[in-house]
């Protein structure tokens, strides 16, 4: 596989212009007459499947990227029969101020992890703040049944009054 990752000035924010990296080229060379990946293969042969204008693994300079989700890309292939789809799954990369091998800066993630973050603790955040509602009522009741358990209750019966006259 090779890739063409570009550098790209064009965010503004406001300090000025942020940096970017993002992958905007694929080409994929696949041997479809290898048969341990590509059995009973039609029109066996080397073939090359390529995507352009693409903009992928968007990293903010000083970042690394990381994915633990499915991607998909999708790639034109020479073979027009032929579909070609990346699946992309567990990516981390690091394409600014790279120091060594499998070191990594402070990580942007993807769009859908973060969606799924959000998913997962959105529940716990609704449960707790449901929860303290209902202490709360609860406080409320107990603290109103207090201040009135003391008071006369004056009989609704007015049988019991004296005409006064």
């Amino acid at each position: 596989m090779h890739s063409s990752p570009t550098r790209q000035e064009s965010h503004n924010t406001s300090k000025g212009l942020e940096a970017t990296w993002r992958l905007s080229k694929v080409q994929f060379v696949y041997d479809s007459s290898e048969k341990t990946h590509f059995k009973d293969a039609v029109s066996a042969g080397k073939h090359t499947a390529n995507s352009h204008h693409l903009s992928a693994l968007v990293t903010p300079a000083g970042k690394s990227y990381e994915c633990q989700a499915q991607q998909t890309i999708s790639l034109a292939s020479s073979d027009p029969q032929k579909t070609v789809t990346m699946i992309l799954s567990a990516v981390h990369i690091q394409p600014f101020d790279i120091i060594s091998d499998f070191v990594f800066s402070e990580e942007h993630k993807c769009p859908v992890d973060e969606r799924e973050q959000l998913e997962e603790t959105l529940p716990l955040i609704l449960g707790l703040i449901l929860g303290l509602i209902i202490v709360v009522t609860l406080a409320i009741y107990h603290i109103h049944q207090k201040m009135t358990a003391n008071q006369v209750q004056i009989p609704r019966d007015r049988s019991q009054y004296k005409h006064m006259g």
